[in-house]
């Protein structure tokens, strides 16, 4: 066998040479062009029915950053950027580039995303002292945005959302995931997602005046021409990976439709795995995450390296959590976190990609479920001489 964790597949170049030429005869790359303007209007009425206004950027990360400067301006009221300490380094990396300091909470064990009562905990804890609150949308969930447009509403806290791996996620209704918040939801688009483009983000709000200042603030700043109104960075989209967006949604109900039947038959042929609580209407999935049943997250090491001798990769996101690293360890601040500690230690990601097949799902799943049977067996205690059964022989 030879399956890895992911297989990139964006959109192929070499097959659009005709966009690629007229794109070459325009004379224009970057600096918001014509490719990336039609990207975004059809991104927002693909996925938020047209609602607001959203801006393309180089990368989440780089989103991350504008959306938290925007929100939390040039003196913020506060210190820190409560996030949950589950989530990818680019969170903590992007508060910290904006002199603040990350405050981790714990989360749910059903949904892996911040727990309400954890986050309340260190809201009131330390209160007057937090800038942004910065949920995470955990591997494309759709988190409850009316609990945070209620929070920002009640205390004055801004809100941005870590939507990374979210496009494709929509409510029971048709909405896409971040469709009417008012706050900034910043998406991902790197060759890993769903939607793969190969390296490009997307930055989503309700409000059209805040992605016009995000937009102005991704091109250095020039609210005038050549001169810096407010700040800034080069954050823009190249008009190659814009078509390279335009490409990708043409085809991407077809991913996303098989990428929810791989995860499905993962689901009904592990029944011995934890997996993340069932979202109403449909998820995007970029791999597929679980919990090795309680008892075996010591033996995760084990039943990797034996997968990995199949042919078989995997990973386990998010473990390392933040504050198992040494980096975050000295800059973060983190509350009491047993169940991010529970679940980052027993988490397994499971391959998914756009051109696995159902055979290759059923080869990952024997093999896993004889893994775990066999573990189970090794750790079943034995019994002595003494306890063994007592076969009577009539006389």
């Amino acid at each position: 066998m030879n399956i890895p964790l992911v297989r990139p597949a964006p959109p192929q170049l070499s097959l659009a040479v005709e966009e690629l030429q007229s794109l070459e005869q325009s004379g224009i790359f970057s600096n918001f062009g014509p490719v990336n303007t039609r990207f975004e209007q059809e991104m927002l009425e693909r996925f938020f029915g047209g609602e607001g206004a959203c801006t393309t950027v180089c990368n989440a990360t780089i989103g991350l950053m504008m959306a938290i400067k925007e929100a939390v301006g040039e003196q913020p009221a506060g210190q820190f950027a409560l996030m949950p300490t589950f989530t990818f380094a680019a969170a903590a990396h992007a508060a910290l580039w904006c002199g603040l300091t990350p405050l981790l909470c714990d989360i749910h064990p059903a949904n892996w995303a911040a727990d309400r009562a954890s986050e309340l905990e260190m809201l009131s804890r330390y209160a007057g002292k937090i800038a942004i609150v910065m949920p995470y949308a955990t591997f494309g969930y759709p988190i409850d945005l009316e609990h945070y447009k209620q929070l920002a509403a009640q205390l004055g806290v801004p809100v941005v959302v870590d939507a990374a791996a979210s496009l494709g996620t929509f409510d029971e209704h048709g909405h896409g995931f971040g469709s009417g918040f008012n706050g900034s939801v910043v998406y991902s688009m790197h060759a890993t997602k769903s939607f793969a483009v190969g390296e490009a983000g997307l930055i989503y709000s309700a409000d059209a005046d805040r992605i016009a200042r995000l937009r102005t603030m991704s091109s250095f700043g020039f609210g005038e021409p050549r001169t810096a109104t407010m700040a800034g960075l080069n954050g823009k989209l190249s008009e190659v990976n814009a078509l390279l967006g335009r490409l990708r949604l043409a085809d991407y109900d077809s991913v996303l439709a098989h990428r929810a039947a791989l995860f499905n038959r993962y689901r009904d042929a592990l029944p011995e795995l934890q997996f993340q609580l069932r979202a109403p209407g449909t998820q995007a999935h970029q791999f597929v995450p679980a919990l090795l049943p309680s008892g075996l997250g010591g033996r995760r090491a084990a039943i990797r390296a034996e997968l990995a001798n199949q042919g078989i990769a995997t990973g386990a996101y998010f473990s390392p959590h933040l504050m198992e690293q040494p980096y975050f360890q000295k800059v973060c601040v983190a509350g009491p976190i047993p169940v991010c500690n529970d679940v980052s230690a027993r988490m397994i990601s499971l391959p998914l990609f756009d051109t696995m097949t159902h055979h290759e799902v059923d080869q990952v799943t024997e093999c896993l479920h004889a893994l775990i049977n066999a573990e189970r067996g090794r750790m079943r205690p034995k019994r002595s001489r003494s306890e063994q059964p007592v076969q009577l022989v009539e006389a």
